[in-house]
């Protein structure tokens, strides 16, 4: 085996190990896995531990939070993934034959989720996960021989996914592509494409909601989003020229133009247009460029954070 140690305490432990550029660790974390396949300009926060069977691969450009438990025979995580923290891969059965997960590029994985891989867990693309989600792919107590119920199976997410908060996806159950789910849902059964859903337990609201295709409504959100940067940027001080090309669907930012009908860029940024293009990522607008998404701090943060407090004076 490889053992790979960081000078903050981490380490990795491998029987293969490929680490791409850019590659950072925070303290305390330790992998270990069979294969461990980590793409360019990868980051893991503290605290972590990974605990992986077979192979551990996670993609360019993949953002790992703190204090996360992670056990499976398989784990893949795509390219672009905002991973948050104090999530859960296992819990029970999670040294089965069938605990593999995968999450596909783009997505978002939010804080204090679980994600229980008694059976294997696929989520595609473009998946938002929110706060507090848990994903079960066993349920059992009490005896079955007496009555009572068990259920075991996978759970399959497609692609272009909102799961919010709260909500709890039981085994067996296969979520489409293009559904949107009210927070605090119970996902009991499976729902089909393009459909918006909720409640305890779940239910189609409405069918073939999404995706939609409306230009007069696009321009109008275009403006809003661009009306609210504009105050944003004020109160961040920051100096912003903003146009809008309706007919294009061109936006042009300082001297970077965004292309909604191709999501590419030209232009050279700066931190400006980098907080901008972080802000329609927040609206859903996400252009990938290669970079990480950043947004600039208010002054008024940016002067707390970088006073010392052994510089400032004291009162009693």
């Amino acid at each position: 085996m490889e053992l790979r140690k960081f000078d903050n305490g981490s380490y990795i432990l491998a029987d293969r190990l490929e680490l791409g550029e850019n590659f950072r660790i925070g303290p305390n974390t330790s992998i270990r896995a069979a294969e461990c396949i980590i793409g360019d300009n990868v980051s893991i926060g503290a605290n972590n531990e990974f605990l992986v069977g077979q192979r551990l691969e996670i993609g360019d450009l993949t953002a790992v939070g703190k204090a996360n438990s992670l056990t499976a025979r398989t784990i893949k995580l795509g390219s672009y993934v905002f991973w948050d923290s104090n999530i859960v891969v296992g819990h029970g059965g999670k040294f089965s034959q069938d605990a593999h997960l995968s999450v596909g590029s783009y997505s978002m994985i939010c804080a204090r989720i679980t994600l229980n891989v008694n059976f294997r867990i696929d989520i595609g693309d473009h998946v938002g996960i929110g706060e507090e989600v848990a994903i079960w792919t066993h349920g059992s107590y009490l005896s079955i021989l007496e009555g009572f119920p068990a259920d075991f199976g996978p759970v399959w997410i497609g692609d272009k996914v909102w799961l919010p908060a709260k909500s709890t996806v039981l085994p067996n159950c296969r979520i489409g592509n293009n559904v949107v789910i009210g927070a605090n849902s119970l996902i009991n059964k499976n729902l089909p494409d393009g459909c918006l859903a909720g409640g305890i337990p779940v239910k189609i609201l409405r069918e073939n909601v999404y995706p939609s295709n409306d230009p007069a409504r696009s321009v109008t959100l275009i403006n809003k989003v661009l009306h609210d940067y504009r105050d944003l940027a004020a109160y961040k001080q920051l100096t912003v020229e903003l146009e809008f090309d309706p007919e294009a669907l061109r936006i042009r930012c300082n001297r970077v133009v965004f292309d909604l009908q191709s999501m590419t860029v030209e232009g050279s940024f700066t931190e400006v247009e980098e907080d901008f293009r972080d802000y329609l990522r927040r609206r859903g607008v996400k252009f990938f460029t290669g970079r990480p998404f950043s947004s600039v701090l208010p002054e008024e943060y940016r002067r707390l954070l970088a006073a010392s407090p052994d510089g400032a004076s004291s009162s009693k």
